[in-house]
Formats: structure tokens, sequence, C-alpha cells
């Protein structure tokens, strides 16, 4: 048999024209997504970790019986150190929150502090004093405060920082007169600045009210600035018993209906 290229010898017994190449020419391999590759073209450690895989998935039960019954204990914390060194160069606090964050003025919160980290710590303390576990509750907070988290794995550390406030309460609604404004829509916040809507009915004004210490807001209605009075001061008192002064603010006209108002600081 010859073609352009040279002869090939005919196949020995046994083997068909399809199979007629000597099995060292043979094209053999894996079938991967319906395509084959040849062995070669993974290098050792692609070998081994693709075989790694497949015992893994095919015979969990089995690996686990032989790890179980072979690695002693100092061989299982050599292994978990290596898959750690691996898996995380430096260790990382992963989420670090407070709940509640936000307080109202006046009251006694317990505060629960809760963290997650991407690897196991060796040490860690909260402003300086050690913690174990992966939450931590101060009782009888009654002031805004900065806590931060600090841990260690004995070779890196790491850190994070977050912070409980205190604040009053902002009022904005509707309203005949400013005799009602603790019964307005009001959220805790220390940020004067929000957008608002509003339905001003027949007699009714827009209320806005912010504690003094807050400085001084402009409202804007479809982008153009005013519509307000000057404020008048009151003195108003929350559910935890706290007085403070407020700056209440009024729209000039009433009846306005649905209207939409952005405040901003001055």
């Amino acid at each position: 048999m010859s073609n352009c290229c040279g002869w090939f010898p005919p196949p020995p017994p046994g083997m068909d024209d399809k199979n007629r190449f000597g099995p060292e020419n043979r094209f053999v391999g894996d079938i991967e997504d319906g395509k084959r590759y040849p062995f070669d073209v993974y290098k050792k450690a692609e070998a081994d970790e693709r075989f790694a895989v497949k015992q893994t998935e095919s015979d969990l039960a089995a690996l686990t019986e032989v790890v179980s019954g072979k690695a002693d204990e100092s061989e299982c914390v050599d292994i978990r150190a290596r898959l750690d060194a691996l898996e995380y160069k430096d260790i990382k606090i992963n989420t670090f929150t407070a709940s509640p964050s936000t307080c109202e003025m006046g009251s006694s919160q317990t505060i629960t502090l809760a963290w997650t980290l991407s690897k196991q710590a060796t040490s860690q303390n909260i402003n300086g004093t050690p913690v174990t576990g992966n939450s931590k509750q101060y009782t009888e907070v009654s002031s805004s405060q900065t806590y931060t988290l600090n841990v260690s794995d004995g070779q890196t550390n790491a850190s994070k920082s977050l912070s409980v406030s205190f604040a009053n309460r902002i009022y904005y609604g509707a309203a005949a007169d400013l005799t009602t404004v603790t019964g307005l829509t009001s959220v805790l916040s220390n940020n004067p600045e929000r957008t608002i809507t509003v339905n001003a009915e027949t007699g009714q004004y827009i209320i806005y009210a912010i504690p003094a210490r807050l400085g001084d807001v402009t409202f804007f209605v479809s982008s153009f600035e005013g519509g307000f009075e000057d404020p008048e001061e009151q003195t108003l008192t929350n559910a935890s018993g706290y007085q403070e002064t407020y700056k209440v603010y009024r729209s000039t006209n009433a009846n306005l209906g649905s209207t939409t108002v952005e405040i901003k600081e001055v």
C-alpha cells in the first residue's frame, strides 16, 4: 500500500483497516465534552488533580474511610494547616456587624456584635479585650461606640472597625399646625438629608422637623429651591424620655397634594 507520503506496511492479522496504525501511533486519551484529548496534553500535576477529583466524586465514602482509618491526629492537623495555607495566604475578616447599629438617644441597649473569618483564628480581641467564638454582647450601652475586632492565625493579622450610633428621630408629614410633630412619620437618623413624598390635603402643610444640632437645611421641589418658612424651634421628647431642641420647618403653602421634596444640608 502506498500514497504520496510513503508506504505503509499491511496491518497485522486481526487488525482491521480503521485500526491499521500500531499502538504507539494511535490517538488515545480522555473524552471530555465530546472531544478526545491525548493523555500527554496534561502535565503531571494536572493529571494527578484530575484523577483525585474523579476519585473523590466517585467514591467519597471509601476515601473518607481510608483517611479516618489511617490518618492520626497529628497528620490531620498537618493536612488542615496545609489546606489553610493553600486556600488563604492571610487571615481575613469576612463580615463584622452590630445589631442594632443605630439606637434612640436616651435608651439603654444590648448590642450584639457578630463576625465571620476566612479561617480559624488562634487569638482574637475587641478593643484589646480577648473574645472567643464569633459573637459578643455588650449590655447597657447608652452612647455611641466604636468597636475594633482584631484577629490572628499566629502568622498573619487582620482588623476591622464598626460604629454603633445613638440618634434622635427626624419627623415629617402633613399637618394643619405644628402641635402634633411627634405624631408624624419618623426615622431614627443623624443625617438631615433625604427625599420625602408627602400628601398635604386641604388645610394641611408639609412639615419637616430635625434636631437643631444637625444644622440648617434647604428644600427643593421639582429642582426649584425654597417653598418653606424659616424654622420654629420646639423642645420635643422622644419615646425614651430624651428631650432635645428641634427646628421645625413648614411649607409656605397648604393644600399641595402629593409632593416630593428633596432636603439638603446648607
